[in-house]
């Protein structure tokens, strides 16, 4: 900044230096400073420039691989002397809409005649363009675990990671006949359990509601026990690849329990180096990342009943980020647009843009573990 010279700085120089020093920035500030599921998926990030994202998804085997020596051709009678290739379709193709999010600035006329000099400049559009990060940030971040898409956001972990059928990338699963099984997420709740006692019978309308108690959590002879259900959720994480998770999502009041259970002497050190080296705390399980994410209560709020209620839809949320991609448009990867002037004020408006989706490849890489204790305002 301290090279830059201004002279009665202009909307376009203004908006040219904008886009040239604070864009990046925001970019780095929002996808990688802010969330360690978002660092890790920025760190990764694909450019695409089409219509729709698309990604191709294996579920088949192409071919057939034999023992021995075979030379004839196998047929009915006899099938031991050769074999037939199967000819087969290896992939199915996902198709995931970009979105586009939007975030703007204010700029009065008065400010950019002050802005005299790179220091006034760097101060107030410093000021304006960290603002501008804390309110694309939270609607980020808040998006990101919705149980439910909401219309022309960001495709959110709770849908693209979900339980149900669903179709997601246009792919439907079917329960009956079935059909497109690879494509379900494994998801366990409280009837996963062997001992997962936590009917809430009080009044309505949370009378019945099912969920793993924080007693049952800590108990290490249940079945319910919060090491026991990691070690369940990432069991069935790896079920169909083999490959263990490489990120737990947790809740803090989740996170906080897990690490008074997690016992350093038997488990080395509890805490993760890699997130250690992100800038972000996280605790370790098995290799595994831990982390905390508290808008993850943001989507709690929208279901159940009283507040009673939503405290009792706690998630686990174990990812494999190999198959869980950001997808940006390298034409609007938060680039800000022309400097404009109100026509009925003297105030200049800049937005800010980024087009895009974050896309999922293999839906059963993960788990998600659900109705569990945690309140939504432990802070």
């Amino acid at each position: 900044m301290s090279n830059i010279v201004v002279s009665g700085t202009g909307s376009a120089s203004l908006s040219a230096l904008i886009q040239q020093y604070y864009m990046p920035v925001l970019y780095d500030n929002i996808f990688k400073k802010s969330h360690p599921l978002l660092a890790i998926l920025k760190g990764k990030a694909k450019t695409f420039n089409g219509r729709d994202i698309v990604v191709p998804i294996e579920y088949a085997d192409g071919g057939v691989s034999v023992w021995g020596d075979r030379h004839g051709l196998a047929n009915a009678d006899s099938p031991a002397t050769g074999y037939t290739p199967v000819k087969a379709d290896i992939a199915q193709t996902a198709s995931y809409q970009p979105t586009m999010l939007t975030g703007h600035f204010l700029l009065t006329k008065e400010e950019t005649l002050l802005m005299n000099s790179p220091q006034a400049i760097k101060n107030i559009v410093g000021a304006k363009v960290k603002n501008l990060q804390k309110g694309l940030e939270k609607t980020v971040a808040e998006n990101l675990f919705a149980t439910s898409a909401t219309t022309d956001a960001f495709n959110p972990l709770g849908v693209l990671i979900a339980d149900g059928a669903g179709a997601v990338g246009g792919i439907t699963v079917a329960l009956s006949p079935a059909s497109n099984t690879f494509w379900q997420t494994p998801v366990l709740d409280h009837d996963s359990f062997s001992d997962a006692s936590g009917d809430f019978t009080g009044d309505s309308p949370d009378a019945g509601i099912q969920y793993v108690t924080e007693d049952n959590m800590v108990d290490a002879s249940k079945d319910t026990y919060i090491l026991r259900i990691l070690a369940k959720g990432v069991a069935n994480a790896r079920a169909q690849t083999g490959e263990n998770p490489d990120l737990i999502v947790v809740t803090q009041y989740l996170y906080d329990l897990i690490e008074n259970e997690i016992d350093p002497r038997k488990t080395g050190s509890k805490m993760s180096e890699r997130m250690g080296s992100m800038g972000f705390t996280g605790l370790n399980f098995r290799g595994i990342d831990i982390v905390a994410d508290q808008d993850m209560v943001t989507a709690q709020l929208s279901s159940g009943g009283a507040d009673t209620a939503k405290d009792r839809d706690g998630r686990i949320y174990f990812l494999n980020t190999n198959y869980l991609h950001m997808f940006f448009n390298s034409g609007a990867k938060f680039t800000a647009s022309d400097m404009v002037e109100d026509s009925q004020s003297n105030t200049f408006v800049q937005k800010v843009h980024t087009y895009g989706n974050m896309v999922v490849t293999n839906r059963k890489a993960h788990c998600v573990v659900k109705q569990l204790y945690s309140p939504t305002d432990y802070a």
